[in-house]
């Protein structure tokens, strides 16, 4: 078991406040859908596969050159798509679309300030720092307690709109609770950007994130983090991008791989790595958090109706505790009991509408309250299930 990180004073009697009340925590797993059906049909590996979906991250973020939807199903890229025949079925090039713009650095894109648009039926709004919230002070105002969320397109409520994500609903329970107990504001900022694998996504927060004070940080984690950086390493390291980056370094240095590379050859001496970087991507993150003394969670978030190797589920988790997060939590069972019809925003899209998302602010609430690591110096909680609906 890791150790605990020491807390500070003001983090122990914040969560001592945050302590009251409890939420539901049983929400869904299912069955695969279509879209993964129709895959199997074309007779895709399972490699191939996790490198479509790697593609469909990206194309959610592309408004141009795409396909139509499938059904109304979201939008992919052509060469996304899957063809029989296909061995080497590479990610999709990304395209900025609507959303996002492309940046010359590791990330390869971030979100676009200042947006108030609607996209593929959600109303979707950024603030001035680009983040999928409403505005904050850089300064963190006085008697206020702030959580920073790191994470993908699920963090970043892909699909439904402004004020449904399990970010905000988060948000709106500890703050309420917290004031109501005569203790502070409570913020949770977000920057999550969709598409962004495990590395981009802490390497994006440290560029924008620290500068807000922190008290604490939560990292989204989901199955697909399995390989992904190792996938975006491959187009992003012949354009001369990565070798520097913090989060890969070590990695990089222990597979040989040399600049001045194609994608082939850094595909060869990548792949035999491809679970080692995201076990260096949380040891970097946790490092981090622990060199300012503030504590990391790390949470695995489901995905609606999406069927995960168990084995590769605990390879994830077993890595996030030998990262010494400051607490480790599996939400994997957010959705058990529910059909994911019922969750899914689509039916070819796992990513939680906005009751999902409403499930997994619940259960995440739940989690913050119940880590021994976090809260130790509590007063005695309520009973679990006191205030079950």
């Amino acid at each position: 078991m890791s150790r605990p990180v020491p807390l500070t004073a003001q983090l122990m009697a914040t969560l001592t406040l945050l302590a009251w009340g409890l939420a539901p925590g049983g929400v869904a797993s299912g069955a695969p859908s279509r879209l993964r059906a129709a895959l199997r049909d074309d007779l895709l590996s399972k490699a191939d596969y996790e490198r479509m979906e790697r593609g469909y991250y990206e194309g959610l973020l592309d408004a141009g050159r795409s396909l139509g939807a499938l059904d109304g199903g979201p939008r992919l890229r052509e060469s996304a798509l899957p063809r029989r025949g296909w061995t080497h079925l590479e990610a999709a090039p990304f395209e900025a679309g609507p959303l996002a713009s492309v940046v010359a650095d590791v990330r390869e894109f971030v979100l676009k300030p200042n947006l108030s648009i609607e996209h593929q039926g959600a109303r979707w709004s950024t603030n001035s720092l680009g983040m999928r919230d409403r505005e904050y002070a850089t300064a963190k105002p006085p008697r206020t307690f702030r959580i920073a969320l790191v994470g993908d397109s699920i963090g970043a409520g892909w699909g439904v709109s402004d004020g449904q994500g399990f970010e905000p609903a988060l948000e709106r329970r500890l703050d309420a609770r917290s004031r109501a107990a005569g203790g502070p504001a409570v913020e949770v900022l977000n920057f999550a950007v969709p598409g962004h694998g495990p590395g981009q996504r802490w390497d994006h927060f440290t560029r924008v994130g620290w500068a807000m004070g922190p008290d604490l940080v939560i990292f989204e984690s989901t199955p697909a983090d399995a390989g992904w950086d190792e996938r975006r390493l491959r187009g992003l390291l012949p354009k001369g991008v990565g070798w520097d980056a913090p989060v890969y370094r070590d990695v990089l240095a222990a597979s040989g791989a040399r600049p001045g590379g194609d994608m082939a050859a850094y595909k060869r001496a990548l792949r035999p790595y491809r679970a080692a970087f995201a076990a260096g991507v949380f040891r970097v993150a946790a490092a981090d958090c622990r060199a300012r003394g503030v504590p990391c969670v790390w949470v695995l978030v489901p995905r609606v109706g999406k069927a995960v190797d168990p084995a590769e589920r605990r390879r994830l988790v077993a890595q996030a505790r030998q990262a010494e997060f400051a607490a480790v939590a599996d939400l994997s069972d957010a959705y058990d009991g529910i059909d994911p019809a019922a969750l899914a925003i689509g039916p070819h899209d796992f990513h939680p509408n906005a009751d999902g998302h409403a499930r997994l602010a619940r259960r995440l609430d739940e989690v913050l309250r119940q880590r021994p690591e976090l809260c130790r110096a509590w007063a005695p909680a309520p009973a679990l299930g006191a205030d079950r609906p």
